[in-house]
Parts: C-alpha cells; sequence; structure tokens
C-alpha cells in the first residue's frame, strides 16, 4: 500500500514538472490575444512527444552481454527492479521464470536490474535460485542514473512494461505474485499477451 502511495505522489510530482515546464516555454515564447503560436505549439509537442517512451540504458548481464533497451524493439519487456536483499523481489522469482519460459520465443524478454548488487554476489543468487531470465547490473553511478530515470524507483520490487515501440505500457508497484494477487498478475499476462499482438 505505502509503494502505490509513494507512485502515486511520483506521478502528481512529474505532472506538477511538466505543466511548470509547460507555462515557462508558453511565457518564454509570449501569450498571444489570438490563440496558440506556432512556436507554442511547437513547444507542447517537444514536451508531450516521448512522453510515455522508456528510458534507454545498457547494462551489462552475468553471462557478460550487453543490453541496450532501444536495441530490443519489436520485443515486449519487462523490467523487473529488485534486489537480492529484497524478500517479495525472491519471492516473484519463480512467476517470472514461468512467464519467460510461456512467452520468451514469442518476443518476451524480462530484464532483471539488480539496483546494489555486484557481479559475484549475483551469480550466487542466479544459481541458488534457478533464474533463467537475464540479470543486468552495474556500478552505482550507473543504478542511480538508471532509478532516477524511471521516476525515482526507491521501493522494490518495481516492474515496467515496455511495448514493442519502447512506450510504456503499464507500472506495477510492488511484487507481482500469482499466488498472492491473481488480479495484478492477471493483468499483467492480460497486457503482454496484448502487446505481443501489436
Amino acid at each position: 500500500m505505502m509503494q502505490k502511495e509513494s507512485l502515486k505522489k511520483l506521478i502528481i510530482k512529474m505532472k506538477k514538472i511538466k505543466i511548470v515546464l509547460f507555462i515557462i516555454t508558453i511565457f518564454n515564447t509570449g501569450i498571444p490575444q489570438d490563440g496558440i503560436t506556432s512556436v507554442q505549439l511547437e513547444a507542447i509537442k517537444k514536451l508531450t512527444e516521448n512522453i510515455n517512451t522508456a528510458p534507454d540504458f545498457t547494462l551489462t548481464s552475468l553471462d557478460d552481454s550487453t543490453y541496450t533497451l532501444s536495441n530490443m524493439k519489436e520485443n515486449v519487456v519487462l523490467i523487473n527492479f529488485w534486489a537480492t536483499w529484497c524478500g517479495p523481489c525472491r519471492m516473484e522469482i519463480p512467476d517470472f521464470n514461468e512467464l519467460y519460459n510461456r512467452y520468451n520465443d514469442k518476443g518476451f524478454e524480462v530484464l532483471a536490474i539488480s539496483i546494489s548488487d555486484s557481479r559475484e554476489p549475483l551469480l550466487k543468487f542466479k544459481n541458488a535460485y534457478n533464474i533463467f531470465y537475464p540479470i543486468l547490473y552495474g556500478n552505482q553511478s550507473e543504478m542511480s542514473k538508471i532509478q532516477m530515470e524511471y521516476g525515482g524507483v526507491y521501493s522494490i520490487p518495481m516492474s515496467f512494461l515496455i511495448d514493442k515501440y519502447g512506450e510504456v505500457i503499464r507500472v506495477y508497484p510492488g511484487a507481482i505474485l500469482k499466488q498472492f494477487d491473481p488480479s495484478m498478475y492477471t493483468d499483467l499476462v492480460m497486457n503482454i499477451e496484448n502487446a505481443l499482438l501489436k
């Protein structure tokens, strides 16, 4: 519940920032008496054209592959921010393994982005928990930058479903667990299937 409230506050804060930017842009270009000028219209377009585009990143996986989100277009991608010390994150693994096995050959990818773990502990964890999907990691500076670009990921787990065009189509704050929250899990499955068909 607390994670959902934090996400709501973050969304409200982001909307307020966009409104302030819009107002600044309008005042910087002048307020016409008879409507919006072409300069103002362009400013509005620029502020809103990429509003749902997932921020790009490049990270390394445990098998030393490089993943760049913008190179994964044509795939539906679930980005999962998590950490090895997070209990609910651990609980998601079997359900994510199941989704990965069911949809990966149809163009679905799960990218588990560890926000605080280094390579060696992640390797041990992956072997202990038998994770099938890619686990990505980076240094603290990279991770902080990516977390901020995704709206400030301060609580985990948090997942973002990205469509084949690089647009965020759904944000899932908290653990996605089939057994404990079947409605959220069903929502995820429905959104994956719909996105794969487009």
